[in-house]
């Protein structure tokens, strides 16, 4: 596979996982993003078990493991703070064979990058429009000096759940839509987080039409998100003190958190998914990946898990097969997966923004009286995956 090349739109956590796996394969890569600078932004990200095997394969889980925050159980709570669900982490490590970690998304940045060449990576250069054959694709892109066209042996489409490459190769599809909630998202730094001496258990509370999740990160800190049940393009007020205010008598640490918060680090998005299903999820010589072909919601946890197994199965199926023949097992592997998960997370995500008393009444019932075990299983549906066995394994 020496000497062919590949073109990554979107220096996300799926196109820096898919450079790196096609890099360790032998391609030559290079990697193309809008953004003028890769910055240290962002909030914090769960790495369930089959994206830690996923990073195992590439050779990147004793990064993972000195950079992350291993977390020592799961939970469920109220909002007044009744415990619903805890799951020691040992019996998910014990069934499917890796832990759960936490860290801050550009320390995740940083491990993906580490090994890759500088030089190889491109800011500033935005997708307009994208051409396939048999044999090669070619993107133009917007940059400052102005537009400029790349081809190559293979392009991978991972700019995201508004992508540009996607209405390019299909422009019938519908498109996002609206997840009927939006995400606040904040981090606690190391010399606030001490004095809350909050262990390393990814924790989530449930209200009606609001939720509030935490975990311990990497170097001491916090991370922590609320999802609030808002009209599309609502855009309320980015303020933490009304934000605090809304989740008012939640119980502890909901309130020392935020208190422990700096503003600056608020984030705010509104969430949106594909809900219609993506006809295929390669055209000529593109692949897409991540959020560009299956975006879902965050209410399973799986959304960059998911892109880190697509960049690997990418790779091993096109070093085991050949481009064309590994492109189309890459598509036959990853959509039904994919397509499974988006419709999980998509009625999970309506169960758990419940504004309905009834409703909500139910749901926390029903997760009181799921025993440990069977919520294991559940979740075996993401957990399970292992990665392809390719050359490279």
């Amino acid at each position: 596979m020496s000497g062919k090349t590949a073109i990554i739109v979107g220096a996300g956590i799926g196109g820096l996982t898919a450079a790196r796996a096609l890099q360790r394969a032998g391609w030559h890569v290079a990697v193309y993003e809008q953004a003028p600078a890769i910055e240290p932004v962002g909030a914090g990200v769960g790495i369930a078990p089959n994206a830690v095997k996923a990073l195992d394969h590439l050779g990147l889980g004793e990064g993972l493991r000195d950079s992350g925050q291993r977390q020592h159980a799961l939970e469920i709570r109220l909002r007044k703070g009744r415990r619903v669900t805890h799951i020691p982490a040992e019996r998910f490590e014990s069934r499917y064979g890796a832990p759960f970690y936490a860290l801050h998304r550009a320390e995740l940045h940083r491990l993906l990058m580490a090994g890759l060449d500088p030089a190889a990576l491109h800011t500033g250069h935005r997708a307009l429009q994208i051409t396939s054959d048999a044999g090669a694709a070619t993107v133009t892109f917007q940059a400052s000096h102005g537009t400029r066209s790349e081809t190559a042996d293979l392009v991978v489409a991972a700019d995201g759940v508004g992508s540009v490459l996607r209405t390019a190769l299909f422009p019938d599809y519908p498109g996002p839509r609206y997840a009927g909630y939006t995400v606040w998202r904040g981090i606690v730094p190391a010399d606030r987080a001490e004095a809350l001496g909050m262990p390393p258990v990814l924790s989530e509370t449930w209200g009606r039409g609001a939720r509030f999740g935490c975990a311990a990160i990497n170097d001491g800190q916090i991370y922590w998100f609320a999802c609030e049940s808002v009209p599309e393009h609502a855009a309320p007020k980015h303020d933490l003190d009304a934000l605090a205010a809304r989740f008012s008598g939640w119980h502890e640490p909901i309130p020392a958190l935020f208190a422990a918060t700096p503003p600056d680090t608020l984030l705010r998005h509104d969430v949106y998914y594909l809900h219609a299903r993506l006809p295929g999820f390669v055209r000529g010589r593109v692949a897409f990946l991540g959020d560009a072909a299956h975006a879902v919601t965050p209410d399973i946890g799986q959304g960059a898990c998911l892109a880190i197994e697509d960049a690997v199965t990418l790779a091993a199926t096109i070093e085991d097969a050949g481009i064309d023949a590994g492109l189309r097992a890459y598509d036959t592997l990853r959509r039904p997966r994919t397509e499974r998960m988006a419709r999980t997370s998509g009625r999970l995500g309506h169960i758990l923004q419940t504004r309905n008393p009834a409703a909500a009444l139910v749901r926390d019932t029903a997760a009181s009286a799921l025993p440990g075990p069977l919520l294991i299983r559940a979740a075996g549906a993401a957990f399970a995956w292992t990665p392809p066995m390719g050359a490279t394994s």
